[in-house]
């Protein structure tokens, strides 16, 4: 082990890399797999954005990424798939390439619009056929999330066994020695919700005899080492929300604990952070009288109180910080219009000791996930949108066409097309200067969003030309909305300089052999007509 070098991919069976990154000073560290298979090679939980850089230098170092045809997500943390929206973008396009999940799994993946399309283990005889090898899966559920699942290579008699079998570690080993079941224990205690629901998960495992195991966390698990580490965990009392043993008020440790239950099953099912501390107020409203309770971060505050109760009647009786990795990310207040007793500040000092831990591991989770989603947003909004109108672009124009004249086929509802074109424009730059002509084109753009319906998509087709798509609405009805527009932008003045300005108008409504291009076309055509005799016109057919 000590002559391993973590700068490059490690073979930890034939043809199985490990091709993570070990991140400096964290006891948290995630790996990725690639199963080394020609051109139906298998990528293994592909990680985060941390890691990605790193793991996508490792990956082709082995292979192509154009070889990669599966993915597999053992579930849908970020840790596990925060990259692959980023990853998707740089592989080479394959139609038969395939995100390998459980159908749980997928109902949440689904939400980041990936376009590659999902294997369903549950729907495939929990098998995957990949060339000559033969990958099998083993149901594992709320182990951690509802529709977790491991990965079991017969070939090698391999588990890659994501969340199970992971540690928390001080100090990062490659591979598992005798003092690693302590920090997997730590690990287990905090992230599975139940002695049951672990046990059941390790029997699924034993039954396939492996002789190597590779968890997303902490080491990987040789075959010297394997039945240690099953045995270790099967008698472990994990989940957060252990009692304490000081309390001896049988009430406290009664409404705590369904506190906490209530807790990790919102944890479980993956459930917004909001609602959440949502539930946790219900509850201490129900029981202690709460009439507020807050989160607050340097960068988030998340507040439920009581509605009707005036803010000056407040006062914060009891805060605690909430922690991660040792570090405060933020606090949490509690507000009280009465005092507290006695039993009720033993029982919020029962929950300040229970909750901390699970609540920062969630918050934590949630922060990230923010920033990732932010991240992504502001990324997504540039790659669709005209930076000077901040319209849509033609780009996303053609894909929002493909899908909706789809739609309208299948379901026979009418959808009409109309391309918008400045009369003069060259004129109007040479005369006042490009600076005035780019106010006319945000001028005519902020027109545009507002004659038009939520439900239809206007699009900066090119220079001063703009095309509005219009579903559920026919030709008749498309011809007067665009009459009307043409109208008030002749009634306008533009830029604070007494400028007027026309446009010409196509309009035309889908047909049955119509694809994207012909629609374009045949309003493109109706336009030209429109300029053809005179400008300032709408012109439909």
């Amino acid at each position: 082990m000590n002559n391993l070098d973590f700068s490059k991919p490690i073979e930890i069976a034939p043809k199985i890399w490990w091709v993570g990154y070990v991140i400096p000073d964290d006891p948290f560290q995630c790996h990725v797999y690639l199963i080394e298979n020609g051109d139906e090679s298998i990528l293994i939980d592909p990680g985060s954005m941390i890691t990605f850089p790193v793991t996508l230098e490792k990956i082709v170092q082995v292979t192509a990424l154009k070889n990669i045809k599966y993915i597999i997500m053992h579930h849908q943390d970020p840790d596990i798939v925060g990259c692959y929206s980023t990853l998707e973008s740089i592989m080479p396009y394959r139609e038969d390439r395939r995100i390998v999940t459980h159908w749980r799994t997928w109902m949440l993946l689904k939400h980041y619009q990936w376009k590659t399309p999902f294997y369903l283990v549950d729907k495939e005889d929990w098998k995957l056929k990949a060339g000559n090898k033969e990958l099998e899966f083993i149901f594992t559920p709320y182990a951690h999330f509802a529709g977790a699942i491991c990965t079991y290579d017969k070939e090698n008699e391999l588990i890659f066994s994501s969340d199970i079998f992971g540690g928390l570690t001080e100090k990062f080993k490659f591979y598992a020695d005798k003092d690693y079941l302590e920090e997997a224990k730590l690990f287990h205690k905090h992230y599975m919700p139940h002695k049951t629901v672990l046990n059941y998960a390790l029997k699924k495992i034993e039954e396939k005899h492996p002789k190597i195991i590779a968890p997303q966390h902490g080491s990987i698990i040789k075959e010297d080492m394997v039945q240690y580490m099953i045995d270790g965990l099967k008698d472990l009392d994990c989940g957060l929300y252990l009692m304490d043993d000081y309390i001896d008020d049988v009430f406290i440790l009664n409404e705590v604990d369904e506190i906490l239950k209530a807790f990790i099953e919102s944890l479980i099912v993956n459930e917004p952070f909001e609602k959440l501390i949502s539930k946790l107020y219900e509850f201490l409203h129900n029981h202690i009288g709460l009439n507020a309770v807050s989160v607050i971060t340097d960068h988030f505050k998340c507040t439920i109180n009581e509605k009707g109760k005036s803010q000056k009647d407040i006062r914060a009786d009891y805060e605690f910080d909430i922690m991660f990795k040792n570090e405060k990310i933020g606090k949490i207040v509690f507000e009280f219009l009465g005092s507290l007793n006695e039993k009720d500040k033993m029982f919020l000092d029962v929950l300040n000791k229970k909750l901390s831990l699970p609540l920062g591991a969630s918050l934590y989770r949630y922060l990230i996930l923010k920033e990732y989603e932010e991240k992504e947003r502001v990324l997504y909004e540039k790659s669709i949108k005209d930076p000077l109108t901040k319209l849509y672009n033609r780009n996303y124009l053609y894909d929002f066409l493909d899908r909706k004249i789809k739609e309208a086929k299948k379901h026979n509802f009418p959808l009409s097309l109309a391309v918008i074109d400045i009369d003069f424009f060259k004129k109007i730059n040479d005369t006042y200067g490009h600076l005035i002509g780019d106010c006319v084109l945000k001028s005519l753009a902020r027109i545009l969003q507002k004659h038009f319906r939520g439900s239809d998509i206007i699009a900066r087709f090119g220079g001063e030309e703009f095309v509005v798509v219009l579903p559920f609405c026919d030709l008749k009805d498309a011809c007067n909305r665009l009459e009307l527009l043409r109208k008030e932008i002749e009634s306008e003045y533009f830029c604070k300089n007494n400028l007027k300005v026309t446009v010409s108008i196509g309009v035309t409504e889908l047909k049955k052999e119509d694809d994207k291009n012909s629609l374009i076309q045949r309003a493109d055509e109706n336009l030209y007509e429109a300029k053809k005799s005179g400008r300032n016109k709408v012109v439909c057919k």
